[in-house]
């Protein structure tokens, strides 16, 4: 038979082992609940990112979107028959006819298109000639590199040439027609001879 002080020593050793095992619980749960804050907090700033990059994207959309430029030129404005080369030094072709130039990225006076917003661009050129010693051709460049050419050659005879290339192009880049050395090029009032692009889409 158990004293009243046994019994008493039992409750307390009870009660004991109790209180560690809910403050044990407790611990576990504070545990759990760190983690979901934690958790939660991960995905807010993620959320947050997300918001800051669709804000700049739509403000860039705000600032340049719905871009038009378009230009289209001809070598020649009014002219009968005219030559242009050949040269002992090849030359940037400039455009005397000009048909549109929405944007104003077509420089007239320097024969040079300027990016005016990063994007994919689409360009095409043509080139008539008359056959005979003076070879027909041009390219079309980027920032002074070669992209493509139009070329032609012929004994007699109008002989007509063209090319062109979709290209991604950076804010401010250059576009030009150049005609190499020793070759030769003409243009009239039917415009043989010209150059044009424009926007596909922004980037």
């Amino acid at each position: 038979m158990k004293t009243p002080g046994a019994v008493l020593l039992l409750l307390w050793l009870g009660l004991l082992a109790g209180a560690a095992e809910s403050e044990d619980i407790d611990l576990l749960k504070l545990k759990y609940l760190r983690a979901q804050v934690q958790d939660f907090e991960s995905r807010l700033q993620a959320s947050e990112k997300k918001t800051r990059d669709l804000q700049n994207e739509i403000k860039n959309l705000k600032e340049n979107g719905g871009k038009k430029v378009v230009f289209s030129v001809s070598l020649e404005k009014d002219a009968l028959y005219e030559h242009t080369g050949p040269f002992e030094i090849g030359k940037t072709l400039v455009y005397k006819q000009l048909f549109i130039n929405i944007g104003d990225a077509f420089n007239s006076s320097t024969g040079f298109f300027t990016a005016p917003v990063r994007g994919v661009y689409d360009f095409s050129f043509s080139v008539l000639g008359y056959g005979g010693s003076a070879r027909v051709g041009a390219h079309l460049r980027r920032n002074g590199q070669n992209l493509v050419m139009a070329y032609a050659t012929l004994d007699r005879g109008d002989i007509n040439a063209s090319n062109g290339v979709s290209v991604l192009l950076e804010k401010g880049d250059k576009v030009d027609v150049y005609l190499p050395a020793e070759h030769r090029i003409l243009d009239n009032y039917h415009h043989h001879s010209t150059f044009r692009g424009h926007l596909l889409f922004q980037m």
